[in-house]
């Protein structure tokens, strides 16, 4: 339940009881997510872990708080429930990124964790060289200060349709207006309900359940990929790619076996209802060309090939473009050294970064459907005969502060 009252418990107090509750939350889904015996990637087991992950009692799981190694916990559990093997150190799923700050001092501390899993390809000559697919697990906490989520939901709808990443501004006399037909239509529906659980639904709920998703496709549907396909699913992205960071300084893996690298963060929206350009085929790509054209080829024909073609918006990827998105996303620290990297996304909405990512609101068919895309194209990378071919020079120095 949100409510002030779930905030009056000491930090000791709530850890305990949300931890029982992320505990009945994983309880509850058990049999859903339990894996397909096809390997079958569907809206249904998405819908069914990201309840479970995106729980209130996860309490927003950021980096550094005992909510997100609760939240790691539960990945390495479907992991090692699907039969991933550990590639993490000593033989585990984990690895422990140091120095992560909390915003809150008075909230219970966990270690801030990568998950690391392997599904072994199946060619002697190749299984040595890997096929990263990565999201982040962390996202922004939760407050002290409750809000009501409908009336926050009615003002970013019309002030800030792109949640965070909207520039404030004091609504208009007809924004006001169309603030208050939106709250009376909700109103409706329910009375007055207290948030204060970032719930990071989308951000990014939705990846790192496409990551166990795509872990149980290629463990169970009965392809055999030749080379690997390693499964990382990073911490403390939302404090600066800190984990991921960590994890391309310290790689559990030799870093020039990764052929390439595909990061999903933010794909369960994007529909119409979320941006004017949106719809079901609407997907932002990032840093897809800029190292591989031939990468970027591949990418593109296997989509082409989709039942339903995404259509891809580079948009964000161009130099110098104001809001940064190539420095922004994980795909980043592995681009830095030269690895062939690609972030995608269906794109920012009026609920991002807001206590309003709610999994009420995530579009589960095309979620589904973009999921599969990923692993359409991993699997392609995967057996093709070379790994893809650098058409720009590595960076020199993989340290230099990144450039838009």
């Amino acid at each position: 339940m949100r409510s002030a009252r779930q905030l009056a418990f000491g930090a000791g107090a709530v850890a305990v009881l949300l931890g029982a509750l992320l505990a009945a939350a994983c309880t509850n889904v058990s049999t859903a997510a339990a894996p397909a015996a096809s390997g079958a990637i569907t809206a249904r087991d998405l819908e069914a872990r990201l309840t479970a992950f995106a729980h209130d009692s996860a309490m927003g799981r950021e980096a550094g708080t005992i909510w997100n190694t609760k939240a790691t916990d539960w990945v390495a559990a479907q992991f090692r429930a699907l039969g991933l093997e550990p590639a993490g150190e000593s033989s585990s799923y984990f690895q422990t990124v140091p120095n992560i700050r909390v915003r809150d001092t008075g909230v219970a501390r966990g270690p801030a964790r990568n998950i690391v899993a392997i599904v072994r390809g199946s060619d002697p000559a190749l299984r040595g060289e890997y096929v990263s697919i990565t999201a982040h697990n962390d996202h922004i906490g939760f407050t002290h200060r409750p809000v009501d989520h409908d009336s926050l939901r009615a003002f970013n709808t019309v002030v800030r349709p792109l949640g965070a990443d909207s520039r404030p501004h004091a609504p208009s006399t007809e924004e006001t207006a169309r603030i208050r037909v939106i709250l009376d239509s909700l109103r409706r529906v329910r009375p007055p309900r207290a948030d204060s659980v970032n719930n990071g639904a989308d951000d990014d709920g939705s990846g790192t359940v496409a990551l166990i998703e795509l872990a149980q496709a290629f463990k169970h549907s009965g392809v055999k990929p030749r080379r690997s396909i390693l499964f990382v699913s990073h911490t403390a992205e939302e404090k600066g790619l800190l984990g991921s960071a960590w994890y391309t300084d310290h790689p559990t893996v030799p870093l020039d076996s990764i052929v390439a690298e595909i990061d999903v963060d933010m794909i369960g929206r994007g529909s119409a209802r979320d941006r004017t350009e949106g719809g079901p085929t609407y997907l932002e790509v990032v840093g897809l060309r800029r190292l591989s054209k031939e990468f970027g080829d591949w990418f593109e024909a296997v989509n082409a090939k989709e039942p339903t073609p995404f259509v891809f918006n580079y948009e964000y990827d161009a130099p110098g473009h104001p809001e940064q998105y190539y420095c922004r996303a994980d795909h980043y620290s592995y681009a830095r050294f030269g690895i062939p990297s690609v972030s995608l996304s269906r794109g920012a909405h009026a609920d991002y970064h807001q206590l309003t990512d709610e999994v009420q609101y995530i579009d589960f068919p095309d979620y589904a459907r973009l999921t599969q895309l990923v692993f359409d194209a991993a699997l392609y990378v995967a057996n093709a005969d070379h790994r893809p071919a650098l058409s720009a020079e590595k960076p020199a120095n993989p340290h230099v502060p990144c450039r838009q």
